[in-house]
């Protein structure tokens, strides 16, 4: 093996070697934001899910149109989806600080450092549990009625309503899609500026 290709911990800053040591998920934060980014843009997939409900499963579970109701399990796939994209912008903006520099302080790097996994956290798992259990739900009306009456036997109602509160398929298709894409395109943008 030559002398170049060893690894020189003198070459990393003390940050990035207490990061090293440290860190939960052991991937660059922009990498975490365009995880995150990815499982925004998944809650984009809520409107297809519904308006692609099979005809009788339409007729029993929505009064007026699908795509207009105020689903309980929408609320679900928006929290996701908030969640995630707040992470993954957050996650952005620390990849940002950090390469701009100055170098953290002792008392910065555990700060940013928990912030980078509290970060992590809230997108892949809030962002992940609320978007995936969310379309799967949604998308439980593809099985037929008789799979959504076994659902509710069980106490599980994925077309239950909620009222006036506006948590629309469409809503949620639209914050996905602005959400994901705002975080894929920051992660572009931030990786070119460095």
């Amino acid at each position: 093996m030559s002398d170049d290709t060893r690894f020189d911990p003198t070459d990393r800053s003390r940050y990035e070697l207490v990061r090293a040591a440290n860190i939960v998920v052991p991937m660059s934060p922009i990498r975490k934001a365009r995880i995150c980014g990815t499982l925004a843009l998944f809650g984009a997939l809520t409107g297809p899910l519904v308006a692609t409900l099979p005809p009788a499963v339409r007729e029993a579970n929505f009064a007026g149109p699908p795509l207009a109701a105020h689903l309980g399990v929408v609320a679900v796939v928006l929290a996701g989806t908030v969640a995630a994209g707040g992470a993954g912008l957050g996650l952005v903006a620390l990849q940002r600080r950090l390469a701009r520099g100055p170098e953290p302080s002792d008392d910065q790097v555990w700060t940013f450092l928990a912030l980078e996994d509290a970060l992590t956290g809230i997108g892949f798992v809030t962002g992940g549990l609320g978007v995936g259990l969310g379309l799967v739900l949604l998308a439980s009306g593809h099985w037929g009625v008789e799979a959504l009456e076994a659902l509710r036997r069980n106490g599980v109602e994925p077309y239950l309503s909620m009222g006036a509160i506006p948590t629309t398929p469409l809503l949620a298709t639209a914050a996905g899609l602005i959400a994901g894409l705002a975080v894929l395109t920051a992660t572009v943008v931030a990786v070119d500026g460095e």
